[in-house]
């Protein structure tokens, strides 16, 4: 008699859900390495970034015998006549586009069809708006048409300057500057106890603790929500009697605790490229990384209409675990933790043309251009 066959043809329910159990558990252990690959290779960039800003800063030193400045140039008032009409709102991204293999957008800015523009002119969105050189690719505000306060964008930038330790500003301490253009121009320099200021081109000889020693750039994350990291809050105060807690109180550890504190009326930091106001292109060493961005002002009019001219912590921020990538003069790159010590955040911040050592630790040493710290810390 002729047997029949009983070969199984498929497989059981039990041996599929274990074979699906498997590929989940190797999914799991593979995702977070994937995941961390991916991150390594954004931080890489945003390295490489870093370095590419620090290198073209010391190339603009060599041809010019001086570093450049933060803000210069213009941001014309209306109803003034011609260049004199102009503040100087011009961001030092500008200055070194020729250095960093974009002498045609430069020629571009300084043209006479375009020598004029304000700096938050839409032009900017579509010309330069997108430098690859001011993207961390793990930065989410990138390429976002609008930002937390519902402001059209005017071209990203994840970078900022090193102003040092004080309040660093934009203005003098009130907003004059917004409808006497003369009062720009009467005084149109502002120092700070970093390299970088206003107008102000400080040469290398006055790095005196060492280019090696002095912060140049870092990231400063696009804000993305209205209470999220990056985001520009408003705290009471004048800035001769400010203390840097105040500002950290506002920082729950991921977020801020009251919203209605935010700048809320004009764009947000982030979203304006060629503004080289401190408010938008500037980085503070007070704060330790992801944690507060406060502007100072006497009263809510700050909040709602003086923030781009004004006093403020501008603490960096990344999405990178733990801290933030910056650069130094002399063109190395590091990370900085989020834990660096901050020395003591009661003391008002040093003025801006203050000498001597910096209240805040290492991290505001590392800000200064010519504390005299390198013989109290070690920054290796």
């Amino acid at each position: 008699m002729k047997r029949v066959s009983t070969r199984r043809t498929a497989f059981t329910l039990v041996e599929l859900l274990v074979v699906i159990a498997i590929i989940g558990i190797l999914v799991g252990l593979l995702l977070p390495a994937v995941q961390a690959a991916r991150e390594a290779a954004r931080r890489m960039q945003c390295s490489n970034n870093l370095k590419q800003l620090g290198l073209a800063a010391l190339n603009y030193e060599a041809a010019h015998k001086r570093f450049p400045a933060r803000q210069v140039g213009s941001g014309a008032i209306a109803g003034q006549p011609g260049p004199n009409g102009q503040r100087l709102r011009m961001s030092g991204f500008v200055q070194l586009l020729p250095f960093i293999e974009q002498t045609v957008l430069y020629n571009q800015i300084n043209s006479n069809a375009h020598r004029n523009r304000n700096p938050w002119n839409n032009w900017f969105r579509t010309n330069g708006g997108l430098l690859p050189f001011l993207r961390c690719p793990s930065d989410p505000g990138w390429q976002r048409p609008r930002d937390p306060n519902n402001r059209w964008w005017d071209g990203n930038s994840c970078y900022a300057f090193c102003a040092g330790d004080s309040y660093a500003r934009s203005a003098w301490w009130e907003d004059q500057e917004r409808g006497d253009y003369q009062v720009s121009y009467r005084k149109p320099v502002i120092k700070s106890r970093g390299i970088y200021g206003r107008h102000n081109y400080e040469k290398i000889a006055s790095v005196t603790d060492g280019t090696s020693n002095t912060l140049a750039f870092s990231e400063r994350r696009i804000p993305t929500s209205r209470d999220g990291k990056g985001m520009v809050y408003w705290t009471a105060g004048a800035p001769n009697a400010y203390i840097p807690l105040t500002c950290r109180a506002e920082w729950a550890g991921n977020r801020y605790f009251n919203q209605a504190n935010r700048f809320r009326r004009d764009t947000q930091a982030g979203y304006r490229w060629a503004d080289g106001a401190a408010f938008f292109q500037a980085f503070t060493t007070i704060l330790p990384p992801n944690t507060s961005v406060c502007l100072l002002g006497n009263s809510d009019n700050w909040r709602d209409t003086g923030g781009h001219y004004g006093p403020g912590i501008w603490t960096p921020s990344s999405e990178h675990t733990g801290g933030v990538m910056t650069s130094n003069a002399d063109g190395s790159v590091h990370f900085i933790s989020e834990n660096i010590d901050t020395g003591n955040l009661g003391i008002v911040a040093p003025p801006d043309l203050g000498t001597g050592v910096s209240p805040y630790g290492v991290w505001g040493a590392l800000g200064t251009k010519s504390g005299g710290e390198i013989n109290q810390h070690d920054f290796n």
